[in-house]
C-alpha cells in the first residue's frame, strides 16, 4: 500500500503560483457542490447547514477577490497571471460584487459598521445559491481559458 507524500513535499514541488491555482480551483468546486446543498428544504442538520452556508459564502468571497479586484501586494490576484486579465460579463461581475457584500456581511466579520439588521438576513433561494455558482463558474472559466 503505498501512502500520498506530506504536504511539504507538495509544497517543495510546486511553485507558489500552482498551489494558488490549485486553491482557486478548489474553491470553484466547492462553491459547485455546496449550491444545490443549501435551500431549506432538503431537511439537512441545522449545524451542517450552517456550515456549509458559511462554507459556500467564504468560497464565493476568495472566488470574487480573485477574480474581480485588481492587483494587490498581499494577496493572489487573477492579474498576477494574467496582467491584462478584466472579465468580459459585466453583469456576472456585478452579481458577484453584491454577493462579497452578503459574504462580508454575514460571514466574515462581525465589525459594528457590518452587522446586519434582523430584517436584513434573508435566506437566499435555491435560485439564487444557483445564480451566485453560475457566474462563479461563469467568470472563473473565462479566466481559466485566457490562462491556458
Amino acid at each position: 500500500m503505498t501512502s500520498n507524500p506530506p504536504a511539504s513535499w507538495w509544497a517543495s514541488q510546486l511553485t507558489p503560483e500552482r498551489r494558488t491555482l490549485f486553491f482557486v480551483d478548489f474553491a470553484a468546486g466547492q462553491i459547485d457542490e455546496l449550491a444545490p446543498l443549501l435551500p431549506e428544504a432538503l431537511g439537512m442538520d441545522e449545524a451542517i447547514r450552517a456550515a456549509c452556508i458559511e462554507s459556500f459564502w467564504v468560497n464565493v468571497r476568495l472566488l470574487t477577490e480573485f477574480l474581480t479586484w485588481g492587483a494587490d501586494k498581499r494577496d493572489w490576484r487573477a492579474v498576477d497571471f494574467v496582467p491584462d486579465w478584466v472579465t468580459t460579463d459585466a453583469d456576472a461581475k456585478a452579481r458577484l460584487d453584491e454577493a462579497w457584500v452578503v459574504a462580508s456581511r454575514h460571514v466574515m466579520h462581525l465589525s459594528k459598521d457590518r452587522t446586519p439588521d434582523l430584517d436584513d438576513i434573508n435566506s437566499p433561494t435555491a435560485e439564487q445559491y444557483q445564480q451566485v455558482s453560475q457566474d462563479c463558474r461563469a467568470v472563473y472559466n473565462e479566466f481559466r481559458a485566457k490562462l491556458a
